[in-house]
């Protein structure tokens, strides 16, 4: 197994918490609740951020400009934003995995390719083979 040197793990720890940041605009799931309250939840693989606001809307009956004095309420207490960072964590630990397992599989790779190759120039190296000699001398006899 490889152990990753502390470049890398900087390297994964940045690149795990700007995918977890990024991963933000990704809404999860929307719900109501019967108070009027809509829950949004954004995040991507668990939903760390937590948006919970009023639904106002405006009756199509009312005029324009007693919209704000007749839905107060609606205003005052427009969001309400809770992050859950234990959920940003495991995002983060889950994104720095995944760049571990790419590290890993990219040396896993590059290792074949050195043993297929440094296997081809020993066999290039070698001489020929008593059978292949044989066959030559034989070949050689025939022909005179």
């Amino acid at each position: 197994m490889i152990r990753p040197r502390l470049k890398y793990l900087i390297l994964f720890l940045s690149l795990g918490l700007v995918a977890s940041y990024v991963s933000v605009n990704v809404l999860t799931s929307y719900s109501y609740l019967p108070g009027g309250i809509a829950i949004s939840n954004y995040g991507f693989l668990l939903p760390w951020e937590t948006v919970s606001g009023t639904l106002c809307g405006q009756s199509p009956s009312q005029p324009h400009d007693a919209y704000s004095l007749l839905n107060g309420p609606c205003f005052a207490s427009c969001c309400f934003t809770t992050y859950n960072l234990a959920f940003l964590l495991f995002d983060v630990l889950f994104y720095m995995g995944i760049g571990y397992l790419s590290l890993l599989s990219y040396h896993r790779l590059m290792r074949g390719i050195d043993r297929r190759a440094s296997e081809l120039v020993i066999e290039s190296r070698q001489p020929m083979s008593v059978e292949e000699d044989d066959q030559s001398q034989d070949g050689s006899e025939e022909k005179a």
